[in-house]
C-alpha cells in the first residue's frame, strides 16, 4: 500500500474508532438515516473464525439501501470475505477495496462477514449503511373488535362407568369441570405435584398409560405416585387420592423407535376408593375404528408447543381421522395399532405432558377409551394430528390383567368376553406383582441401519423437547459450541455441507456436532458428540461469487457406529435425474428464526414447496443455475435463514414417504422468507458421482 494512502487510512481509522457501530443482527432504517458497521476489534485486526450477519430493512417501501466502506482491508479471499445481498445486489468482496459502494434497488440488504481460522488477519472494515430519503405517508385503520360467547351443556352423573360429570363448559373448551372425566389420573414424581404423564383408571388397582411413560420411569429410576380425582394439582380437594405405584409393565412388542404398541400398565400399591368422582373408563367396542367420531383428549400437558404446564386439567375436542388420511402426513409411520385425531388446519391437540392420557368418545351413552396419547410431530401443527395407541387392539390384554387384578363391575356390561391368556403380559403367579418391564429385542443386523428414517416424537415432559432426534442425520458445524452452519450425515465417515461454510478453513478448525438438538445444554441427550474433521473437500467448480456448485464434504477423523435406536443415522441420497419440482420439502437447522434475528438453541424445521428453476428465475434471473433448486412460498413467511447454511433439505423418498432423501443443501437467498424470494439450495442429485468418488470406502445404509 502506498505510504500516503496508508496515512490517509489511519486518519479514517481515528475517526471511525469513535463512531458508534451497530451489532450483528436485524436493524430498521428510516428514510435519511445512516448507521455504521465495523468488523470486530476495529481498528485493530479482526479475530479468526468470525461469523456476523447484519440485516437492514428500510421502514419505507420506497427507500433504497446503500453501503459505503471508507476502510476495507481483508486477508486473502480464501480466508475472509464480505457478501452483500439484496435488491438486485449479490456481490462478494475480499482483500483490499477502494471506494466500495453498493446500492440495492429495494428496501432491504443483508451483509454477511466471515473469516477463516488462520491467525493471519487484517484491519477489517468500517462501512456506512444508509436509507435514501423518500417522503412517505401512510395510514392504517384497525378493524373493529369482535367478541363471541358460547354456552355449554349440562348433564348428570351416575355410578356407571364412562359417564362424565359435566355441568358447564368453560368458554373456548380449555379447562375441564372438576372431576368431569373421573377416570383421568395424573402420574407425578413421588411426593410432588409435577405431572409428567397421564393415564386412565381401569379398576381400583390398574391404570393404563403409554409404554414410553413406563419405560422412562424404569430407565431413569423415577419413583412415581398416581393422583386420582385430581383437577388442580396444586390445590387438591378431599376427592383427590394419592397412591404410589406398586409395579409397572409395558407391552412386550413395544418399539421405542416407532412407538408401535405404546401400551403400559401401572399397578397401584393400594386399591383406589371408587365413587362418582373417581371411577373407571369403559372399553371401546371391538372392531370399531371410531373414524369420524368427535373425541376428547385431556391432561395436564403444556398448552402450546414448548410452553409451560398448567396446574389445572385441560381438555380439547378433536375428530378421529382414518389411518389412511393420517398416513398422508406421517409418511406411513402410523400402524394399525395406532389412531389419529386432530384438525387439518391444526390448532387443537394433545401436547407435552399429556402422554399416556385418555382419548375418549361417547359410544351408546357411555364414554369409552378409544386411544392412549402417544406421539406426534410437534403440537397442534397443521397437517400433523395427534397419534394415539388404538385401545381396541389391546382389549384381550387389558381384560386378562383385570381378571387377574380385580375386576371392573361398573363396566361388565360393556366388556368383551375376556381372554384367559395374553401373549404380551403374562399373568403373575403372586398377587400384587406384575412381570418385570419387557425390553424390546434389537432388530436384526440387516435391519439395524437404514437411511432416511425420521424418529417420531413422544409427548413426555422430562427436560427434552419433543423433536429430539427427529432428524437423526442433522449435524452442526462449530468452532466452539455454537453451530455456525449445518450439514448432514451421508455415511459413517462423511458429512455433506455447503462450500461457503468451509471455504478457506483448515480441517483442524472445524468440529462436527452429531446427535445434537439443543446446543445450549450438555444434559439433554446421551448421544451427542463433537467430532474432529480430518479432511475438507470443496467442490472444485465452486464459485464464491455466484454460489454455483456450493457443495463440500467433510471427512470425520473416526467413523460413526450407527445405533439401532436410529438416534444417529444417515440420510438417503436422492434419485438421479429427478427434478423434484413441486414437492413438499423439509429444511432443518439452528439458524436464526427471522432475518437478522437471534439464533435458535433448538433444532428447527420448516416445510416449503419446491418449484421449477424457470419459476425461480422469475425472482433471481440468471443467478439460478441447473445446479440449484429453489423452495418457498410465493407469499413468503417460511424459509431457511442465517446459520442454516449447509444444512439438509429433504423430501419423501417414495410414495409413502417412509424414508427421506436429501435433495438440497442450504445455500443462499435474498433475506429470509421474503415474498417473491424463495430459498436457493445446491441440487444434490447433480453431484452423486462426485460424492460417490470422494466417499468411496465408507459405509452408508440402504433405504428401508
Amino acid at each position: 500500500m502506498p505510504r500516503n494512502l496508508e496515512s490517509l487510512m489511519n486518519k479514517f481509522d481515528n475517526k471511525e474508532e469513535r463512531a458508534v457501530s451497530v451489532p450483528c443482527g436485524s436493524h430498521s432504517l428510516n428514510p435519511g438515516e445512516s448507521v455504521t458497521i465495523q468488523s470486530r476489534n476495529y481498528p485493530e485486526n479482526y479475530p479468526p473464525s468470525e461469523r456476523c450477519t447484519w440485516f437492514f430493512q428500510g421502514t419505507s417501501s420506497q427507500s433504497q439501501l446503500t453501503i459505503s466502506c471508507s476502510v476495507f482491508v481483508l486477508a486473502g479471499c480464501r480466508r475472509s470475505s464480505m457478501t452483500i445481498i439484496g435488491g438486485g445486489v449479490r456481490q462478494r468482496y475480499c482483500r483490499t477495496q477502494y471506494g466500495l459502494t453498493e446500492t440495492s434497488n429495494d428496501n432491504n440488504m443483508e451483509i454477511y462477514f466471515r473469516t477463516g481460522s488462520s491467525t493471519r488477519t487484517k484491519k477489517g472494515f468500517s462501512c456506512t449503511v444508509s436509507a435514501s430519503e423518500v417522503p412517505t405517508t401512510s395510514a392504517t385503520t384497525s378493524p373493529p373488535a369482535t367478541s363471541s360467547t358460547s354456552a355449554g351443556s349440562s348433564g348428570t352423573s351416575s355410578n356407571a362407568c364412562g359417564t362424565v360429570n359435566r355441568v358447564t363448559r368453560i368458554v373456548g373448551g380449555i379447562e375441564t369441570e372438576v372431576n368431569e372425566y373421573p377416570w383421568q389420573v395424573a402420574i407425578v414424581y413421588a411426593g410432588s405435584n409435577s405431572v409428567f404423564c397421564g393415564g386412565s383408571l381401569l379398576n381400583d388397582l390398574l391404570v393404563v398409560t403409554a409404554a414410553h411413560c413406563v419405560k422412562a420411569m424404569n430407565d431413569y429410576q423415577i419413583a412415581a405416585d398416581v393422583l386420582l380425582g385430581a383437577h388442580d394439582v396444586e390445590n387438591p380437594t378431599a376427592t383427590q387420592q394419592r397412591i404410589g405405584v406398586g409395579a409397572s409393565a409395558y407391552h412386550g412388542q413395544y418399539d421405542d423407535s416407532t412407538l408401535d404398541n405404546d401400551l403400559g400398565i401401572l399397578l397401584l400399591s393400594a386399591p383406589a376408593t371408587l365413587s362418582d368422582r373417581v371411577k373407571p373408563v369403559c372399553f371401546p367396542t371391538p372392531g370399531n375404528d371410531y373414524s369420524g367420531y368427535e373425541a376428547v383428549t385431556s391432561g395436564w400437558g403444556t398448552l402450546s408447543e414448548g410452553g409451560s404446564q398448567p396446574n389445572i386439567l385441560n381438555e380439547v375436542d378433536v375428530p378421529i381421522v382414518t389411518n389412511e388420511a393420517c398416513n398422508r402426513y406421517y409418511y406411513g409411520e402410523v400402524t394399525s395399532n395406532m389412531m389419529c385425531a386432530g384438525y387439518e388446519e391444526g390448532g387443537k391437540d394433545a401436547c407435552q405432558g399429556d402422554s399416556g392420557g385418555p382419548l375418549v368418545v361417547e359410544d351408546n351413552g357411555r364414554w369409552v377409551l378409544a386411544g392412549i396419547t402417544s406421539w406426534g410431530y410437534g403440537c397442534a401443527r397443521p397437517n400433523y394430528p395427534g397419534v394415539y395407541a388404538r385401545v381396541t387392539e389391546y382389549i384381550d390384554i387389558l381384560s386378562s390383567l383385570m381378571e387377574e387384578y380385580g375386576s371392573n363391575d361398573l363396566c361388565d356390561s360393556t366388556a368383551p368376553e375376556q381372554s384367559t391368556t395374553s401373549e404380551s403380559f403374562t399373568p403373575p403367579t403372586t398377587s400384587g406383582e406384575l412381570p418385570p418391564p419387557t425390553t424390546t429385542t434389537s432388530p436384526n443386523p440387516s435391519d439395524s441401519c437404514k437411511c432416511g428414517r425420521r424418529n417420531p416424537v413422544t409427548r413426555i415432559v422430562g427436560g427434552q423437547t419433543t423433536t429430539v432426534h427427529e432428524y437423526p442425520w442433522q449435524v452442526g458445524l462449530t468452532s466452539a459450541s455454537r453451530p455456525y452452519c449445518g450439514g448432514s450425515i451421508i455415511s459413517n465417515q462423511w458429512i455433506l455441507t455447503a462450500a461457503h461454510c468451509v471455504e478457506g478453513d483448515s480441517a483442524s478448525s472445524v468440529k462436527v456436532l452429531i446427535g445434537e438438538h439443543n446446543w445450549g445444554t450438555t444434559t439433554e441427550t446421551s448421544v451427542t458428540e463433537k467430532r474432529d474433521v480430518s479432511q475438507i473437500i470443496v467442490h472444485p467448480q465452486y464459485s464464491s461469487k455466484t454460489f454455483d456448485n456450493d457443495m463440500a464434504l467433510l471427512k470425520l477423523s473416526s467413523p460413526i457406529s450407527f445405533p439401532s435406536d436410529n438416534k444417529i443415522a444417515p440420510v438417503c441420497l436422492p434419485d438421479a435425474g429427478n427434478a423434484y419440482d413441486n414437492v413438499d420439502a423439509i429444511i432443518t437447522g439452528w439458524g436464526t428464526t427471522s432475518a437478522g434475528g437471534s439464533q435458535s438453541y433448538n433444532l428447527q424445521e420448516v416445510t416449503v414447496p419446491t418449484m421449477t428453476n424457470s419459476k425461480c428465475q422469475q425472482s433471481y434471473g440468471s443467478s439460478i443455475t441447473n445446479n440449484m433448486i429453489c423452495a418457498g412460498l410465493d407469499a413468503g413467511g417460511k424459509d431457511s435463514c442465517q446459520g442454516d447454511s449447509g444444512g439438509p433439505m429433504v423430501t419423501g423418498g417414495n410414495a409413502a414417504a417412509s424414508f427421506m432423501v436429501q435433495i438440497g443443501v442450504v445455500s443462499w437467498g435474498y433475506g429470509c422468507a421474503y415474498a417473491g424470494y424463495p430459498g436457493v439450495y445446491a441440487r444434490v442429485n447433480n453431484y452423486l458421482s462426485w460424492i460417490a468418488a470422494n466417499t468411496a470406502g465408507s459405509e452408508s445404509c440402504p433405504r428401508p
